[in-house]
Parts: structure tokens; C-alpha cells; sequence
């Protein structure tokens, strides 16, 4: 569960019927993952801020709205115990939370949530309705296993923010798992920051070559979709 391990399979079907079209994305997927982050949280409240489609054969780090971005083969967690919290903030600033009172919230009413539990959630689910995932899968590790001193700082740079991520120094007592032969019904939900601090708080997780996989396999079509939710109780 989230709870206990900080990631969790879910069977989650959607009516989403083309996820290269973005307004179909944002006006149906975005309130399907809504309610299943809910659902698997615990959180009183879930806002969608983002989303990524993923195809491996593909090299390009980043899409255009409809496009898709290569997997990223990369032990990474995508945020750090300081850099969470800016981009809440930073989110508060673009007024995503504007629909929690009709209107954009005060620096002050975005304070307030950033000092109340929350945690950033990813879901990350094949697009391919007709074939499981066989190629690139994504691998998430048991945070349970990582020493705190495994962990390294790196800055990602955009045109508007620099942001932070963490990855890991390789440890044979590192955990990893994955769901082979994942398919569209199926969702993997995990936790990218949690402020509690007791249980899990930073799934690491990377696109990886499945010993499996042959010559014949499909591209990986795959979506993740990154939320932020609130809780009720304190951190």
C-alpha cells in the first residue's frame, strides 16, 4: 500500500479513449486519477498539475501537447526534502488550487496548506490497450532499503524554475520491484514526497531493460500523471 510501502497496483479501467488528445486527458483522465489518488491516499483533497506520455524508441526528453517523450532510464525521485515544498508554493503562485474557493488563493491560504500534511503522488499506467507493457517498464525501489546516506542532490534546469531531484549511490541492499506484463487496466500509484515523516516518503523509480524483452516486443506507450494531495491531519 501507499502506507506501507509508499507504492501500490491498482486496478483502475478508464474511458479515456485517446491519450494523445490532451483535452480529453485534462477534462476526463485528470478527475479519473483524482478519485483513485483519493481513494488509495486517504487525502481529503487531490489536484492534477501535470502530466507526461512516454514512448520508448523515442529520445527527446520533453513533448509538445500530444506528443510523447522518451522513458527515462534514470534512478530518480522527483523531489527532495527542501525542493517539495518550492514547488508547492510555486504551484500555488500558478493558482492551481484556485477551484478550492472559486478564486486564486492568498500567499497567506497557500502558507496554510504547505503547513499541513501533504504529499506529491504519481500514477503511472500502460496506454496500449491491446498489448501489456514488455519493454521499459518502470521499476520502483523499497524505500525501507535505502540509507539516507545513498541518496545525492541533483538540479534540473527549466526556462521558468530549477528544480531538485534525488538519486541514488547503488547498494546491493536496495529493493527493487515491478509489475511485469502490466496492462491498461492497471495502475501504479506512488508516493514522490510525503511531509509525515514516519513511513515512506521518496519512491525511487526508473525505466529499466526487462531481461525479457525480445526484438519482437511493443514500444512502451505509457502516461503518468502527477498530483499533489492534502490531508486532514498534521504532518
Amino acid at each position: 500500500t501507499l502506507e506501507s510501502m509508499g507504492f501500490a497496483l491498482e486496478v483502475h479501467p478508464t474511458a479515456v479513449g485517446d491519450f494523445r488528445d490532451d483535452g480529453e486527458v485534462v477534462a476526463a483522465y485528470y478527475d479519473e486519477m483524482r478519485d483513485l489518488v483519493k481513494r488509495a491516499s486517504g487525502a481529503s483533497r487531490v489536484f492534477v498539475f501535470d502530466h507526461t506520455i512516454r514512448e520508448s524508441g523515442n529520445t527527446n526528453l520533453n513533448a509538445a501537447a500530444g506528443g510523447a517523450a522518451a522513458p527515462v532510464p534514470r534512478v530518480h525521485c522527483d523531489y527532495t526534502h527542501d525542493g517539495a515544498p518550492r514547488r508547492l508554493l510555486q504551484l500555488g503562485d500558478a493558482g492551481i488550487f484556485s477551484h478550492l474557493k472559486g478564486r486564486d488563493l492568498s500567499a497567506d491560504e497557500v502558507a496554510a496548506l504547505a503547513a499541513g500534511r501533504f504529499a506529491f503522488i504519481n500514477v503511472w499506467r500502460s496506454i496500449d490497450a491491446d498489448r501489456p507493457v514488455a519493454r521499459n517498464p518502470l521499476a520502483v525501489c523499497d524505500e525501507n532499503s535505502i540509507d539516507d546516506d545513498d541518496k545525492f542532490l541533483y538540479e534540473l534546469r527549466f526556462p521558468d524554475r530549477t528544480g531538485e531531484n534525488y538519486s541514488l549511490k547503488h547498494s546491493d541492499a536496495h529493493a527493487w520491484y515491478y509489475y511485469p506484463d502490466m496492462t491498461a487496466d492497471e495502475c501504479l500509484v506512488f508516493k514522490v514526497f510525503d511531509k509525515k515523516p514516519d513511513g515512506p516518503r521518496f519512491v525511487f523509480h526508473t525505466a529499466f531493460d526487462d531481461p525479457r524483452t525480445t526484438d519482437a516486443s511493443p514500444p512502451r506507450k505509457s502516461i503518468e500523471i502527477r498530483t499533489i494531495a492534502f490531508y486532514d491531519d498534521k504532518p
